[in-house]
């Protein structure tokens, strides 16, 4: 019990970190337990460490204020930009990766975020990452969640449609979300 919420923690820290710190180490970390297996776990996180840094040479600002999720290819990146320019910058940097298959750019331009909206979002993020992993019916490790102006966005793989609505209900059920945005896939989706 006590190495599971260490880990826990430690994945949840290391989100936030460097683009290198930790991308491999998550990956073989939880790779054992998730559905996609070791293999597209590995490939996935090669993926995000490519975009990261891709990210980081050309604009080291924009790395503290995105995040990318990678899922069988599949990448989704969220978060904030003060220019239009930057989100389309992203989405190019992305599409540069070998093995890329779809990018979807969910980047908000914010020139109207305050420190309120910021806080909701902290908060939200947390209590939705609460609920799945106590949730018996969701292995937490497969998804992601990001929170971006009390919108949140949904990203991982899914054993059945049940995980994927229980996963939906938790974000839409969270005190300041206002939308749900869901890129879960199944396991045995072919995209």
């Amino acid at each position: 019990m006590k190495k599971t919420f260490l880990i826990v923690v430690f994945l949840l820290v290391s989100q936030s970190c460097a683009p290198m710190i930790g991308t491999v180490g998550m990956a073989s970390l939880g790779a054992a337990s998730k559905e996609k297996g070791l293999a597209t776990s590995l490939s996935d996180n090669i993926i995000k460490t490519k975009i990261s840094n891709l990210i980081f040479k050309n604009n080291p600002d924009l790395i503290a204020n995105t995040s990318i999720f990678v899922n069988n290819g599949i990448v989704l990146i969220t978060g904030k930009v003060s220019e239009p320019d930057n989100k389309i910058l992203l989405t190019r940097i992305a599409w540069k990766v070998k093995n890329v298959s779809e990018v979807n750019n969910e980047i908000q331009i914010i020139n109207t975020s305050t420190l309120k909206n910021i806080t909701r979002d902290i908060a939200s993020m947390g209590e939705i990452r609460a609920r799945i992993m106590s949730d018996i019916n969701i292995n937490s490790l497969n998804f992601s969640i990001d929170v971006v102006n009390d919108k949140a966005y949904l990203s991982g793989v899914a054993s059945n449609l049940d995980e994927i609505n229980l996963v939906k209900n938790h974000a839409s059920s969270s005190r300041f979300i206002k939308e749900v945005y869901n890129y879960i896939i199944l396991v045995d989706d072919t995209r």
